[in-house]
Order: structure tokens, then sequence, then C-alpha cells
């Protein structure tokens, strides 16, 4: 069992919460699971950030069948599961120095992450909390998802503008739609047919190594259909064939795209045998991470769940 994909504001997401509360109350009280984790049999859990820069391990109890979702604005950008430490102690690095991981601050909350690959780790106020996302052999489709209870309160958030130049693309019966990260530093427009319950084309949840981290929601518009403003605070990730490179604001941490070179024919000749047609076809893409659109609903869409772990260049090796 797993609750459907939250939309982007309170009101989309209390029913898919509550429709999860049932089983909450016939598990013996899952919400005691959050809180006395040390009275469980513990299991040593392994977590480390896509690019292998920071792994460390973290007890928690054995069988881990709920996380815990925040509905402020930045949670969902990010899509983070939690689970909640005793303490920070908790954590035992096995590589990386945590002091150099990159925050965000939004309220009185610290929120963490790799600053070379964007994955997100952490979550801190009064308390700590772990990213599950992060964690070896994660598989959001089976969890439980829970709220989180007396979250700190958030102060109000509005979106940033885009003042950039409308995508040229021309597509009959088009909208725009406007998002970008959460500090405001990157800000983007899409040109599509309307994203709702009528969309045709492919919008993707995929469970391979780095959307399972980094919790994207694909769609797949080509280059003309987006304006990116802001770019120069992009960090940048690649991996696999080392053609896309997955966008992130070095600021905030919130992934924004999948963006492809415009490779010239002889620099695509260049290229390994095997990396040339790839190349070829996906030349014109700029797939979009739909998390960070204004006004689109998740829970309202056609999503599709591919087992992209078991379609990828080549098998991701946990570190």
């Amino acid at each position: 069992m797993r609750t459907n994909l939250q939309g982007n504001t309170s009101s989309a997401l209390t029913p898919l919460l509550s429709s999860v509360s049932p089983w909450l109350q016939l598990s013996a009280g899952l919400r005691t699971t959050f809180t006395t984790m040390a009275e469980q049999p513990l299991k040593k859990y392994r977590a480390n950030c896509h690019c292998a820069a920071y792994v460390f391990e973290v007890n928690l109890p054995e069988t881990v069948k709920a996380g815990l979702q925040d509905d402020d604005s930045y949670c969902y950008k990010r899509g983070g599961i939690y689970y909640c430490l005793q303490s920070s102690d908790d954590i035992k690095y096995e590589k990386g120095d945590p002091s150099t991981l990159s925050s965000y601050s939004f309220g009185n909350v610290k929120h963490q992450f790799c600053p070379n690959c964007g994955t997100y780790l952490f979550r801190v106020d009064s308390k700590v909390y772990v990213n599950l996302r992060a964690f070896q052999s994660f598989n959001e489709w089976n969890l439980y998802i829970e709220q989180l209870e007396n979250a700190s309160s958030m102060p109000s958030w509005s979106p940033p503008k885009f003042n950039g130049q409308e995508p040229p693309a021309e597509i009959e019966g088009a909208k725009i739609y406007t998002g970008g990260c959460h500090c405001g530093a990157v800000t983007l427009a899409l040109k599509s047919k309307p994203i709702d319950s009528t969309y045709d084309a492919n919008i993707i949840l995929c469970d391979c190594s780095i959307c399972n981290r980094n919790a994207y929601c694909w769609i797949y518009p080509s280059k003309s259909q987006v304006t990116i403003v802001g770019a120069s605070h992009f960090g940048y990730y690649s991996f696999g064939r080392g053609i896309w490179k997955k966008s992130f604001c070095r600021t905030c941490g919130v992934p924004i795209h999948n963006h492809i070179d415009n490779y010239t024919p002889a620099q695509i000749a260049e290229l390994p045998e095997d990396k040339r047609q790839w190349t070829i076809d996906h030349l014109d893409w700029s797939p979009i991470n739909l998390r960070v659109l204004d006004g689109v609903n998740l829970s309202e869409l056609p999503i599709k769940r591919i087992e992209g772990s078991k379609l990828g260049f080549a098998p991701y090796a946990n570190p």
C-alpha cells in the first residue's frame, strides 16, 4: 500500500494523509514508532548522498514501515521523507565531514544537502530528521506516509516571480507555467498543453538511485518549451553516461531539471559509440522536475511509475 503523491498545497495534501490514518490507528500507534525508537529492536541502516561524498550509518527500528512528510513549501519541492532521530549522535559518518554540507534555512528549520550532487540528507529544527530517501535500497512505493506533527511554524512564502522571456515553442492550446527553486535564485517558464488529469504525454516517477533520492517527478518538454533564468546559480551533477546533467540550486538545493548540452555533430562523433545515438535521440529534450512548477497538483496527474533502477546505463553501486 502506498499513498498517492501529494499536491503542493496543504488542502491537496490533507485528504491524502487522512487516507492512511486508519492504517496508522490499527498499527499499534505508529506515532510511538517515531518517538520510542530506543525501545524497539534496532537495525543499522546505511545511507549516502548519490556521489558518495557523504556516507553514514543510522540505527533505526528493524522494520521501518512509515516516514514523515511536512507540507511546507520547501519540503514539497524537495520531497523529503523523514525519520526523527533521538539525537545527531545517532549518525555515524564513515565518509565526509558534516560541517561541509550545504545548508539552507527557512524559518527556524535548517535543511542540509550535499554540495556536489544535491542529495537532501537532513532536516534540523529542535530535533534531527534524516531523509529516508538517502538510505541504500530505499523503496518509497512500499512506505506509509504520515504528516510531521508539531512542525515548526513556517513563515509565509510566495513563489518567486519569473521575469524572463516566454518560451518560443508554438503549441496549440498551450499554457505557460512558471516556477523555480525555493530561494528565488532560479526561475523558469514552461509552455505546455495543460498539465492536469487530461495530460497524455509521459509524467514519470522513477525508482532509480538518483530519482529516488531527489524525489523527481519528470515531464519531458523540448528545449524550446522551456526558459530558465538564473542558470548561473546551478550546480550540475552527472553520472552514468555522463550526458545528462542534473541541475540543482546551489543555494537552496532544489532539483530543477535534466540538462543536455547542445552537442555539435563533430562533438557527437567524438563520443563513444554506445553514447552517440542516445545523445542524438535526446538532444532536444529538457526534462523538468514538476515539483518546481507553481499551481500543478501532482496528486491529480496521470503519473506512471517505472523501474528505472533496472534500465540504467550501468547499475549504481552503493558505497
